[in-house]
């Protein structure tokens, strides 16, 4: 039987994880008699190494996020020698493992297991093709390896700088899109059907309030200003894995009729379905999805590094606003409830920029160099 290898994380919230499952899901469709493994590298291979890795980044992330966006803007020098170090800690148990499995092809969609996946390539006497997943809308030389045959991008300035700066052959790169949940690409009723199947009220402008799915933000000052700027308004607002801050929301603002409050949710692209706007963090899954579901953003609080460079994109692309200070998200957003057309403008911008078919077409791409 083929199989098809996908190589993952969960460090920095599960935006990889849901990428490697968007494609497992696009060739389970597709291609079902081709047999799929998603596995998470570092646990897998080294559930201390592992363990290390996310209590540093989440502790740099909260405590010194500058000290983040310092060393992704010193890429180039960081990027080669983390890469080095643990495909060597990582490449003997996945040389195993690999030689256990005998896929056809390796997909990464974290940059953690590349390096290692490139160095065993040459090695196995059942050789397999390597494809790298980039989940952003940059992207740095940590994804960068000589034995990756084809790269999955987001958009042509990915394209454009794999190839102008780290010399990827075009003929290896294809803007297939960050891959998302195919169920993004069905056919949905109106935003006013989809609150009402969802229990909402169907005409108020709603408001989705999302940090991510471990929760991260300042959804608690944002709501209060929201209360008290735009009381018309409908809030949905999404805590991710986050339950200590749902309970304190749900202890604050559990009465008030218009938030509605949830924790980790199924089905994204419903509830996008019902929103007119989001406030929420540039992951490049989650922005994805608001590109495919024609959703403009409100940006607030980037991680420096590539959540900062995401932001840069998608306000260029005039699909999002930005505001870094949650008491002020509420007087950024009233314009657009002012004028509908501006707002109109933004969502079909965002669904024109939008790649539903992402995980679909990616599949594709993996079955030619099977």
């Amino acid at each position: 039987m083929e199989k098809v290898l996908i190589l993952t994380e969960t460090i920095g919230g599960n935006g990889h994880f849901r990428a490697a499952q968007a494609l497992a899901k696009a060739l389970d469709h597709e291609a079902p008699s081709v047999a799929v493994d998603i596995s998470c590298g570092l646990p897998h291979f080294s559930r201390q190494l592992e363990g290390v890795v996310r209590k540093v980044y989440l502790n740099t992330l909260q405590y010194a996020p500058g000290l983040w966006g310092a060393a992704y803007s010193r890429e180039e020098e960081i990027s080669e020698a983390l890469r080095d170090h643990l495909s060597k800690v990582i490449s003997r148990k996945l040389q195993d493992y690999l030689e256990q499995i005998q896929p056809q092809v390796v997909i990464c969609t974290h940059a953690f297991c590349l390096g290692a996946a490139g160095l065993v390539k040459e090695k196995l006497t059942h050789p397999f093709r390597l494809g790298a997943s980039i989940t952003d809308f940059d992207v740095n030389g940590f994804w960068v390896h000589p034995a990756v045959d084809f790269y999955l991008v987001a958009h042509q300035n990915v394209e454009e700088k794999l190839h102008q700066k780290y010399g990827v052959p075009l003929e290896r790169i294809y803007r297939t899109g960050i891959p998302i949940d195919p169920d993004f690409a069905k056919d949905r009723p109106s935003k006013e059907e989809v609150r009402e199947q969802k229990g909402i009220k169907p005409d108020p402008f709603t408001i989705m309030l999302m940090g991510g799915g471990v929760g991260l933000g300042p959804l608690e000052r944002a709501i209060t200003q929201f209360q008290a700027d735009m009381p018309e308004s409908q809030l949905l607002v999404i805590t991710g894995k986050n339950k200590s801050l749902l309970e304190r929301l749900t202890a604050r603002f559990g009465e008030s009729e218009n938030i509605h409050l949830f924790g980790y949710v199924h089905g994204m692209a419903d509830w996008m379905g019902a929103a007119d706007l989001i406030v929420t963090k540039p992951g490049g899954l989650t922005s994805s999805e608001c590109l495919a579901a024609g959703l403009p953003m409100l940006i607030c609080r980037p991680i420096p590094g590539q959540e900062e460079r995401n932001s840069r994109f998608l306000i260029q692309q005039r699909v999002a606003l930005r505001q870094d200070c949650p008491g002020a998200i509420p007087q950024h957003i009233h314009p657009l409830m002012q004028a509908p057309k501006r707002w109109e403008e933004m969502s079909l911008r965002a669904r024109q920029l939008g790649k539903p078919h992402s995980a679909r077409d990616a599949v594709k791409i993996i079955l030619q160099h099977m």
